[in-house]
């Protein structure tokens, strides 16, 4: 039986996990955010709480959670989001992932438990989504493709058969990459970008073709 679900993070990104686990059927029973008082528990159908009121009120054996937290970086080792799973994982709590039933998941695509479908997702046959990574709304993830652990593929992003993505790495929304493209760890490419060659470690792209840049802050 599953248990009931608390969303860790619940700005911008968190909201659209709520609406796609309450498409799947999920209970939810409390999501977390630093300014809970600005969200009315009436409209939502479900409490908005504090990190620590929910450590209080609920041990890891009642609840399972559901990070809320999105990226527009990279995902760094050290960043908020890998923070916040660090935090609740040490404490003996158990993450999941989610679903939306209006994506396609090829039968062989190969899931990790904690990574996020989101609706009008295409995983096509092959495609490999490690821990915590997420595929946002219309993204098209085509065969063979291999995305790292907290990667965000962003909305209506398009990898062609083939790609590689490391760890942490962020590919913004509308973005294309060509077939067999390899981006490293904690690569960002912005949005609206064409991928044409190989991205290194840590490397910023833009553009059409996407060409190397020097971020103002990250």
């Amino acid at each position: 039986m599953n248990k009931p679900i608390a969303i860790i993070g619940f700005g911008g990104h968190g909201r659209v996990v709520a609406a796609a686990l309450q498409a799947a059927g999920q209970s939810i029973l409390v999501a977390t955010d630093l300014q809970p008082s600005r969200f009315a528990p009436q409209r939502l159908g479900f409490e908005v709480i504090s990190d620590e009121a929910l450590l209080q009120r609920y041990s890891p054996e009642q609840i399972e959670l559901v990070c809320g937290i999105g990226s527009i970086w990279p995902c760094k080792s050290d960043g908020p989001r890998a923070r916040s799973i660090e935090k609740f994982v040490t404490l003996g709590y158990r993450f999941t992932g989610l679903r939306h039933p209006f994506g396609w998941i090829a039968p062989d695509a190969q899931l990790a438990d904690t990574c996020q479908i989101h609706a009008g997702a295409v995983l096509q046959p092959g495609a490999i989504v490690g821990a915590f990574a997420i595929i946002n709304t219309r993204a098209a993830v085509d065969h063979d493709c291999f995305i790292g652990e907290r990667c965000h593929i962003g909305p209506g992003a398009t990898l062609s058969g083939n790609v590689e993505i490391g760890a942490g790495s962020h590919v913004g929304t509308g973005c294309t990459v060509i077939q067999g493209i390899k981006l490293g760890e904690q690569c960002f490419v912005a949005a609206g970008a064409t991928v044409v060659a190989d991205v290194a470690d840590g490397q910023f792209v833009r553009g059409t073709p996407a060409r190397p840049f020097i971020p103002r802050s990250c």
